[in-house]
């Protein structure tokens, strides 16, 4: 089920939500990480999924910003530097609950439903690339937080034609990995 969701994404029709998603937007939106360069630079898909998010909260879509992300292989952690891109946005302080520790998807799926539970969140916007939007909806699911894609078409992960390529063959390898390490897929909704 995802493959084929995955195949109709990267055919440029938008992804669809998780079953069960209220027929309103969700007003919380969580900000999947992505590498932190040299200097604690964001890479240009970490920067356009965040000002996706931000532009977001600015047009009044979002109520609160959730980046998640922790430290890759330059400090500081993803979380961290969205954090800043959305302050300098004009996000208010109160409006961004950072989870910066997630090192993975899942671990931001995971640890994002956490946060979700005890703050009581039913639902939230996932705003990724929109090929990583297929395996983030269903992870996001697996672990009993409804999901809809809110997809970053200005990622350059989207805009160029051969990263669009790279992304589908590793996307379609991470959702054959998610079914087998974590049950994520059609066959394990909760």
């Amino acid at each position: 089920m995802e493959l084929r969701e995955l195949q109709r994404v990267h055919r440029s029709r938008p992804p669809t939500s998780a079953p069960g998603v209220a027929g309103g937007r969700p007003r919380v939106a969580v900000v999947l990480g992505a590498q932190v360069l040299r200097g604690g630079r964001p890479s240009p898909t970490l920067e356009a999924r965040t000002r996706h998010a931000g532009e977001l909260y600015g047009r009044g879509l979002a109520d609160l910003l959730v980046p998640t992300g922790g430290e890759g292989e330059h400090a500081p952690g993803e979380a961290v530097v969205m954090s800043g891109i959305l302050r300098e946005m004009g996000v208010p302080e109160a409006a961004i609950l950072r989870e910066d520790t997630a090192g993975s998807t899942w671990e931001s799926a995971s640890r994002v439903a956490e946060i979700a539970r005890r703050r009581g969140i039913g639902e939230v916007l996932v705003v990724t690339d929109p090929l990583h939007c297929v395996r983030t909806v269903a992870s996001f699911g697996k672990v009993g937080l409804l999901a809809a894609a809110e997809p970053v078409y200005s990622s350059p992960m989207w805009r160029k034609k051969w990263s669009r390529r790279g992304q589908f063959v590793r996307e379609s390898g991470a959702l054959v990995w998610y079914r087998i390490r974590y049950g994520v897929g059609a066959l394990s909704r909760p």
